[in-house]
């Protein structure tokens, strides 16, 4: 696990450094552009969502269940993939966030934004490549690679979200409609990105061999999201200079 972890490093840095990701956790950041990155930021990370109880559950099914001989606690990656999730469906709240950015938008600043054409619009190429990349590994010969992409992305609300759920208070205020979600995330990052780690690591116990493909896997999904924020802040500087929110 310290290996994963340093060979990992440069890329989360990289991430954090991006000009449109630095851009966006700026405490300085702008209102407009802040709130038009957010309403795609929620408006797309909806596709990366929608299938993440499918992409856990297939992984989970592929993995296995540990050798007679093996205790219990080896299969603990293998139950955390099958276990079945009970929380409301995020893209269910990221919708309902990203209209409440639209609504907040049109009451702020007297225009209509097309919320509807937005969340109908094709994502952009980071999100395909992130979904590719997620029924690959449920597809391809290691599936518990799952648990690098959960780790990855899950470690993103404890060095991310604090410093965007800040400008979300300071730009959206009491209005916490427009980024519950995150908040939630945000107030639960730590607790879950320990609890990945654990899981990541008992798979790397139970089969070091995984090691290069879990390097592999995490520092893709760390790209694929650091190109969606950057997609984000390009289209929102777009949407800016053009006025429209859908296109």
């Amino acid at each position: 696990m310290a290996q994963y972890e340093t060979a990992l490093e440069a890329d989360r840095r990289r991430l954090i450094d991006d000009p449109a990701v630095a851009q966006v956790l700026l405490p300085t950041c702008d209102e407009r552009p802040f709130a038009r990155w957010m309403l795609r930021h929620n408006a797309y990370s909806t596709h990366m969502t929608h299938e993440a109880e499918r992409w856990v559950s297939g992984a989970g099914e592929r993995y296995g269940t540990p050798a007679p001989d093996e205790p219990d606690k080896a299969d603990e990656p293998g139950r955390a993939l099958r276990a079945p999730s009970r929380k409301k469906p995020g893209y269910d709240r990221m919708i309902a966030n990203a209209r409440a950015v639209a609504a907040w938008w049109s009451e702020r600043f007297g225009e209509t934004l097309d919320i509807d054409a937005l969340l109908t619009t094709a994502p952009p190429a980071s999100v395909e490549f992130y979904a590719r990349l997620r029924e690959n590994v449920i597809s391809g010969p290691a599936p518990s690679a799952q648990l690098a992409i959960w780790y990855e992305i899950e470690r993103l609300s404890v060095t991310v979200g604090p410093a965007l759920l800040a400008n979300c208070r300071r730009v959206f205020g009491t209005n916490a409609a427009c980024y519950d979600f995150l908040a939630e995330r945000v107030r639960l990052g730590a607790d879950c990105t320990a609890l990945k780690r654990r899981q990541l690591d008992a798979a790397l116990t139970r089969s070091p061999s995984a090691l290069d493909t879990m390097i592999k896997t995490g520092k893709t999904a760390l790209a694929a999201y650091a190109s969606l924020m950057t997609e984000c802040w390009e289209l929102a500087q777009a949407d800016l200079r053009t006025g429209e929110a859908g296109t």
